[in-house]
């Protein structure tokens, strides 16, 4: 006879990548709404970028978190997204301000 393994009480969650990528794709779709500005850019765009800030930096954070590091790499590589990420929001943000061309 066999035995089953026991099942997890943990939510299955999407892998590592996965999240890390869904947040790259918010934040290429932020770009082209406020570069092509259609009906309801306003809404969507900050969405978007909300989106990408939630899945790419707290995506790294979550791993960081979970996967701890004796000498402090994950931590670092999250600092690090998270600087990136918010020079990213401000440049998406002086394109929004600047206006189309």
């Amino acid at each position: 006879m066999r035995t089953l393994p026991p099942v997890s009480e943990r939510r299955p969650s999407l892998p590592y990548p996965a999240v890390l990528l869904l947040g790259n794709v918010a934040f290429i779709a932020a770009w082209i709404v406020v570069l092509k500005r259609p009906e309801g850019w306003q809404v969507v765009g900050p969405v978007l970028l909300a989106l990408f800030l939630v899945l790419r930096v707290g995506g790294v954070w979550r791993y960081a978190k979970n996967n701890p590091d004796p000498t402090g790499r994950a931590k670092r590589s999250a600092v690090i997204s998270t600087v990136l990420a918010l020079l990213a929001v401000a440049l998406w943000v002086f394109t929004l301000l600047s206006g189309p061309r």
